[in-house]
């Protein structure tokens, strides 16, 4: 002990932090230390009041042209028309007549920008704040809060999916112990949930105990990560199913169930607002509510768009009426999210195509400041004018907003280091800093 606390101390700062790094790693699989003097840190702590978010994932390239950035009377605008938001200079297009009214409760994003057009990668990159590897799997914003400020509550899952598809990308290296709980459809929540059914529980707990006597073994002899990762995952898994905790995921017992379908709407995206927000006050950190739909191609203007967004703007804004009744609306970020943008040129279909250059987004509550755009993009649509936000940026502000420190490093089991928001090395240090930047105009 004493040779090697010798050799420890005459390594210089940089290799004592890797020499940490790699011993906290053997002993713990995955591990999280702070990046010590890095010279290009942003604020570490977040300073919105977020203790929960709500991340509306709009899968297949939403349409920021006829969303939250028309262009009426251009040559690109389509057949989209504007609408006041009572904010000088800012409309939202005619198809969120309710989200414009409410306009002094969100913040938009009209500059955001990602490097590619395809689906898959574009939501990866959206979701993670990295571009997909073939060598490893990068963790969600959910995962990520679980592992940096801890479970939220002691048998709810700390994250959950609504309408995720199998490409999601879950807890990545964190493992399958902080994976998000998937619900397929809101209106079903979790199925099959109570595994005894067809036997009496005493009869369940003796076949319980039985399949751990004969797994006892196995988890002796491989006394890995994975098995440790999976074995968590199960017991965990148990608990809830046998616990009444559970009632959160019925959506029918929500009170005034009928009333509040009609006010979300009777849609997917509806009834998965109205499940996130049973989730947040039932404690849960993190959910996901995933509504795609959104890849037109064909006939815009022939009632797809009408649809989407509409069903969008009902959803969005019931769920901020209803969290504002609860006293949620502060201790919740809502925050929508899409893989990119559409083109502004019309295509021969009457449609748009993959558009990266430019998008938008959306932020509220939780700290963030209402009433107000970020960034910019040209006139017709095409690019980014002004203050552009990628992926990364899109993640910090999420994190920072939950208190997620933006500066700390973790260590995946490959040994290779990870930061929430994205990470490169300094040029000059070595060090590895972050790269994503919250939007901090937000949260002034």
């Amino acid at each position: 002990m004493k040779d090697m606390k010798e050799k420890l101390m005459n390594l210089d700062q940089l290799s004592r932090r890797q020499f940490a790094a790699g011993t906290a790693k053997a002993a713990l699989g995955v591990s999280i230390l702070p990046i010590a003097g890095a010279s290009q840190k942003v604020l570490a702590a977040g300073g919105g009041k977020a203790e929960h978010c709500i991340f509306f994932y709009m899968g297949g390239g939403m349409t920021h042209m006829d969303t939250f950035d028309p262009k009426p009377g251009t040559e690109t605008g389509g057949q989209t028309k504007g609408i006041s938001t009572g904010v000088a200079g800012i409309e939202l297009a005619e198809f969120m007549p309710n989200l414009a009214k409410g306009f002094k409760d969100i913040a938009v994003v009209r500059s955001m920008t990602q490097k590619t057009g395809d689906h898959r990668g574009g939501s990866y990159w959206m979701h993670t704040s990295y571009q997909p590897r073939a060598t490893i799997v990068h963790p969600t914003m959910g995962p990520w809060a679980q592992t940096m400020l801890g479970k939220k509550h002691e048998t709810l899952p700390d994250s959950v999916v609504i309408g995720g598809g199998g490409n999601h990308p879950g807890a990545g290296f964190f493992g399958p112990a902080l994976a998000p709980i998937p619900i397929g459809d809101p209106e079903k929540g979790i199925q099959n949930s109570r595994p005894w059914k067809g036997v009496d529980e005493k009869t369940f707990d003796k076949r319980m105990e039985l399949m751990s006597t004969f797994d006892e073994g196995f988890q002796k002899k491989f006394k890995t990560d994975e098995v440790s990762a999976y074995t968590q995952f199960y017991d965990e898994t148990m608990k809830l199913m046998s616990s009444d905790d559970l009632d959160a995921f019925v959506l029918s017992n929500e009170e005034g169930y009928q009333e509040k379908v009609q006010k979300y709407g009777n849609t997917r995206v509806g009834k998965g607002a109205m499940l996130a927000k049973r989730l947040v006050k039932n404690g849960i950190r993190f959910i996901e509510v995933n509504s795609g739909g959104w890849d037109m191609h064909n006939n815009l203007w022939g009632g797809a768009i009408q649809q989407r967004a509409g069903e969008l703007d009902n959803a969005l804004s019931a769920l901020i009426e209803d969290l504002k009744a609860e006293g949620l609306f502060e201790k919740t970020l809502i925050c929508l999210g899409t893989e990119f943008g559409r083109t502004p040129k019309i295509n021969a279909n009457g449609g748009r195509d993959h558009h990266p250059r430019v998008f938008s987004t959306m932020f509220a509550g939780g700290g963030v400041q209402g009433g107000q755009v970020y960034g910019k993009s040209d006139k017709l649509g095409m690019a980014v004018e002004e203050d552009p936000v990628d992926p990364r940026d899109f993640n910090a502000t999420i994190a920072y907003a939950l208190g997620i420190d933006l500066n700390k490093v973790v260590y995946a089991p490959s040994g290779r280091p990870f930061l929430v928001a994205g990470h490169k090395r300094d040029a000059e240090t070595n060090e590895i800093v972050t790269e994503g930047k919250p939007i901090m105009p937000f949260f002034s």
